[in-house]
């Protein structure tokens, strides 16, 4: 019972938080305290809010930043565990490219957004590039770090039972790295979305970040509406981090990280 009402809690802060942040913000602009050109109302706000996404056309627009995000992480992923793996277990490529990975992650993506936009134009491969180039470099390092600090005996032993190629990598290698590449992947999964919503405003690309501009760009009446896509971002961006929370929670509850987590849930109130 008090795990249960704890569970309860945890849940009604947050929403009571959003219910205060939601009430401040229309006292401060019904009271005059902004003008309708600098912020618009709560309400105002909610009613564009319902307009767009109770359309298609907003939907649309989720759809085409979704498909950035998603194409872009699962890309730089599926490269970040293949070349990261491979770096980790030879000691001169790790020495190697570890300069080159440093040079690269301090490179902010949106700085090669114009030369990415020239090459393929705004669309949607463009997004998925700058998202995948953007998430790669930290990814790759989770991943290196995660491989080497692999208990040797546990690599000593798969050598013993004659576990090579391919084999070691998806039931050895994966397996021990999975804390590090789970905790890179829900951190990346957010930048990605930042990324997708960034190229879409500057390069004009479909998706949230692009009806935010034009909304931007239709004078005040508009701030309603563009208002309502940057909520709607916030919102995806939560909804996915809390989905990858959820995801490393139940695929790593093997993990002395994640069993610590459910026994102090379960522990009786003092």
């Amino acid at each position: 019972m008090n795990a249960l009402r704890r569970r309860s809690l945890d849940l009604l802060w947050p929403v009571l938080a959003i219910v205060v942040a939601l009430g401040l913000w229309q006292l401060l602009t019904a009271s005059g305290f902004f003008r309708p050109d600098q912020f618009p109302t709560m309400s105002a706000t909610m009613v564009a809010f319902t307009d767009e996404f109770t359309s298609a056309k907003g939907w649309l627009s989720v759809w085409a930043t979704l498909q950035g995000w998603f194409l872009g992480l699962l890309i730089a992923s599926v490269l970040a565990l293949v070349i990261g793996s491979a770096l980790a277990f030879n000691s001169f490529a790790f020495r190697s490219a570890a300069s080159v990975i440093e040079l690269f992650k301090a490179i902010p993506a949106i700085a090669i957004l114009p030369l990415v936009t020239l090459v393929l134009g705004s669309t949607l491969d463009m997004k998925v590039f700058l998202v995948a180039f953007g998430i790669f470099w930290p990814l790759i390092i989770q991943v290196i770090y995660g491989v080497r600090s692999m208990d040797p005996t546990v690599l000593d032993t798969a050598k013993a039972l004659g576990v090579h190629g391919a084999r070691r990598f998806l039931v050895v290698t994966i397996p021990s790295a999975a804390p590090y590449v789970a905790t890179g992947l829900r951190i990346a999964s957010a930048s990605a979305l930042i990324l997708a919503v960034v190229a879409e405003m500057i390069a004009g690309a479909d998706g949230i970040g692009r009806q935010i501009l034009m909304a931007q760009n239709g004078g005040m009446t508009s701030y309603p509406r563009m208002y309502a896509y940057i909520l709607m971002s916030g919102a995806l961006g939560l909804t996915l981090t809390g989905a990858f929370f959820l995801i490393e929670r139940k695929a790593m509850h093997w993990h002395e990280s994640q069993r610590n987590i459910t026994s102090n849930e379960e522990k009786p109130a003092r």
